[in-house]
């Protein structure tokens, strides 16, 4: 094995239909991404398939995602270990959860729970007085409370981003606002991809000890993680590679 890559899946692997570049026929676009109810829900563009496909090919290839476990085993992408729920739930080698990892992890989780239900609540109070339909709730895994997630029903990310903006103004030191596109995730300290990453990668370079190891990721939580590897690959239209690239 010549190189180990922790990849990031959604805006880096494949996107939904609306982030997919106008130019390409949908017809071309390889759904990769499925709700509960199987419908498609994220898609790859044809050089996102050949990247993926040299990867798998090439590389020791594990996700390193904000994905929910269950939203990860909806996805086709080839794994088995992987880290996904920003960094809240790690799978081994056989694709089992780690229960190492599950019970460091459980015993953080409790001293936030109080503080997350209450930033649900302080959203949805918002939302409702101003009538924006809004989600939001305590993502958790299994048993495990692991950071507030909001949503808008209708993709308006503007007004979304009006009501956390006024119902959390602030957040207390250490934890991240982490935006993208219709999701607002508001994540305890010590929970993060990267935490996760540090965990898995002494293992992984007692395994495959001459490979480089490739971060790659589109946003500005995945930096931390991918500062952690060898080489860090995004995607030129992210949020990370934005102002890179415009020529100033």
């Amino acid at each position: 094995m010549r190189a180990i890559a922790l990849v990031d899946l959604d805006d880096t692997l494949f996107q939904t239909l609306r982030k997919c570049p106008p130019d390409i026929p949908h017809e071309r676009l390889t759904p990769l991404g499925f709700g509960r109810d199987g419908a498609a829900l994220s898609y790859a563009t044809p050089r996102q398939m050949s990247f993926l496909g040299w990867l798998a090919e090439t590389t020791h290839l594990v996700p390193v995602t904000a994905r929910s476990l269950d939203a990860l085993r909806r996805a086709r992408i080839p794994f088995r270990a992987a880290v996904c729920a920003h960094g809240g739930v790690v799978l081994d080698e056989a694709g089992d959860i780690d229960a190492h990892w599950a019970h460091t992890i459980a015993g953080k989780a409790a001293h936030h729970a109080a503080r997350l239900a209450e930033l649900a609540e302080a959203i949805t109070a918002h939302a409702q007085a101003r009538g924006v339909p809004i989600n939001a709730r305590v993502l958790m895994e299994g048993p495990l409370p692991l950071y507030t997630l909001a949503k808008h029903a209708d993709a308006d990310h503007a007004a979304l981003f009006a009501v956390v903006d006024a119902a959390v103004p602030s957040l207390p030191p250490g934890w991240t606002d982490h935006r993208n596109g219709n999701n607002v995730a508001l994540i305890p300290p010590y929970l993060g991809k990267h935490h996760a990453v540090a965990h898995i990668l002494p293992g992984l370079r007692a395994r495959f000890p001459d490979a480089a190891v490739i971060g790659i990721g589109d946003s500005l939580t995945d930096a931390p993680f991918m500062g952690l590897c060898d080489f860090a690959m995004m995607p030129t239209r992210s949020q990370l590679a934005a102002g890179m690239f415009d020529g100033g």
